[in-house]
């Protein structure tokens, strides 16, 4: 009769089970029995942490616990969940496990509770479970101890007084020669990848370690590095990591925190150290310092230039300001110079300007050096902007102009121009003698340069045009110039007490004595006496400014 009371409850429990769960029933005979697929319909609401709705698929953790508030979960799955637009979906617990929920979380007759955490986030509120679960308990009916009726049919008695003691020996020899199996069959319940624990000294039940592989969880079921766990993890002793090949001896990063792999270390926004600055020691041009309060640095004025002090810079320095400011300005009553220095060997020292607004020049004062292309020992004037020396003051004083090598006093290389009534530059001269048919003794013309400027006839031209009358021609524009003419004679057509006169001109300046016209190059002199007698044989001296 206690045989059948208990099948009848398992009858009843299965049938109570399987209207929630969908069973699936065979039909009963000696042999088999109805199978009872352990698993439980559950509807939820996937939301995050802070309360917000998530939609489309998400990872949901389903942890069931012997408590409401504390304690391991007795039983822990992991799966992938549906949520609609409010974020809705609905699961079965254990359908991730062969078995599906065990019977023997419900065994005990005391209340379980269920947790939920979605997408590793923090857990729900533990829900509690209903009576339809426990309906799990009525499987247990179908064994006696978790094994089926057919395990306790005793044996005939013909085979059980011979197989009895034949057992018996077989089994006393086992324990005492034979050795232990390698892997000893062990049997069980509990959930698949789980390490077991003890929960009490006769009962065992799921960690929280999980292991596929050679991967290994703690508090998740789906690890993803050899070891993975969800949670806080304290180390109360040194941690000592050790690199693999090419992986960083260390690598810690967090939202606000991170120390990357070559030791640079990211600090919270404000963060403040702990610990007490022992000492500030001043460094390199610096004075002050200390050991606590307020700690003071200063400028060493024996290191750092002062403008109130004698300084030497060994850089380039730059001075700036405003257009009332722009300049460097020395005032001293006893005639300080700026002293520029520069190795003789070199090129030199100069003194840039430049101006560097648009069309702006660059002009610059050279005093040459020994290897400078103006030649050693020369104070020279160039237009840097165009590369062009344009000026070149040698140290015996002779002065170039348009030549860096001047030969004179004044070496004018290139044309001369002057006003007319201005005195001054020489723009050519020559010694003329009318003897044989006329020469020139020695001249200069400023248009020419090196020997052929001094060499005669030095470019010009000239005819006779009667006894007295001579016309030059310099090869260049000469009739808006200033003449100065002189003469020396030989033979006296006028006699003693005679008035010598002699007289220059230009195109410009009209006809002197000749018929014809002069041209812009051409300059006529005139030696006369008594002002219509005309010399013979005189040697003229004619200069042109």
């Amino acid at each position: 009769m206690r045989f059948r009371r208990r099948l009848l409850a398992a009858c009843i429990g299965a049938s109570i089970f399987c209207s929630f769960v969908n069973a699936q029933q065979q039909p009963t005979s000696s042999a088999s029995s109805a199978v009872v697929p352990r698993l439980v319909n559950f509807s939820g609401k996937a939301v995050d942490t802070e309360g917000k709705i998530i939609t489309g698929i998400a990872e949901a953790t389903f942890a069931i616990y012997k408590d409401q508030y504390e304690g391991s979960p007795l039983w822990l799955e992991t799966q992938n969940v549906q949520g609609d637009a409010k974020g809705n979906y609905t699961a079965q617990l254990g359908a991730t496990k062969p078995e599906g929920l065990p019977l023997d979380l419900f065994t005990s007759g005391e209340a379980r509770w269920l947790g939920v955490s979605i997408n590793n986030g923090s857990e729900q509120p533990r829900i509690l479970l209903m009576s339809v679960p426990y309906a799990l308990k009525a499987a247990d009916a179908e064994t006696v101890g978790g094994l089926p009726p057919s395990a306790f049919v005793l044996a005939n008695k013909s085979q059980a007084n011979g197989a009895s003691r034949e057992t018996s020996a077989t089994v006393a020899a086992t324990k005492n020669n034979a050795a232990s199996a390698a892997n000893p069959a062990v049997t069980g319940k509990g959930v698949a990848n789980f390490i077991p624990m003890w929960d009490s000294t006769s009962d065992i039940v799921d960690s929280l370690i999980f292991q596929k592989s050679s991967q290994i969880g703690i508090n998740t079921g789906t690890p993803a590095a050899t070891l993975d766990v969800n949670g806080k993890g304290d180390v109360r002793d040194t941690l000592t990591l050790f690199p693999n090949g090419t992986d960083p001896t260390l690598a810690v990063n967090g939202t606000t925190f991170k120390v990357n792999q070559t030791g640079k270390v990211t600090f919270v926004s404000g963060q403040k150290f702990p610990g007490t600055v022992t000492g500030v020691t001043a460094g390199t041009d610096l004075t002050g310092g200390g050991n606590g309060g307020k700690v003071t640095l200063n400028l060493d004025t024996t290191k750092v230039p002062q403008l109130a002090a004698a300084n030497v810079f060994t850089n380039n320095q730059a001075i700036s300001g405003g257009p009332d400011t722009w300049g460097l300005q020395v005032s001293q009553p006893n005639f300080l110079t700026i002293l520029e220095q520069g190795p003789e060997s070199g090129v030199g020292t100069a003194l840039e300007m430049q101006t560097t607004g648009t069309g702006g020049m660059f002009w610059q004062i050279l005093n040459t050096g020994e290897s400078a292309s103006q030649g050693a020992n020369k104070l020279n004037f160039r237009n840097d902007s165009a590369g062009v020396d344009v000026m070149t003051l040698t140290a015996s004083g002779q002065v170039g102009i348009g030549t860096n090598s001047p030969i004179a006093t004044l070496d004018v290389q290139g044309n001369a121009s002057q006003a007319r009534t201005a005195g001054g530059m020489v723009k050519a001269m020559l010694h003329f003698s009318p003897f044989n048919a006329g020469r020139i003794i020695s001249c200069f013309n400023s248009t020419l340069s090196g020997a052929a400027a001094t060499t005669p006839p030095c470019g010009f031209l000239f005819d006779i045009t009667g006894v007295g009358d001579y016309i030059f021609d310099f090869g260049f524009e000469v009739d808006d110039r200033i003449y100065s003419v002189t003469y020396s004679s030989q033979t006296f057509g006028g006699g003693q007490g005679a008035v010598f006169a002699v007289d220059a001109c230009g195109n410009q300046d009209g006809e002197c004595l000749h018929t014809g016209s002069l041209t812009n190059n051409q300059v006529e002199v005139a030696v006369l006496v008594s002002g219509t007698e005309e010399f013979t044989d005189s040697k003229i001296h004619l200069i042109v400014y």
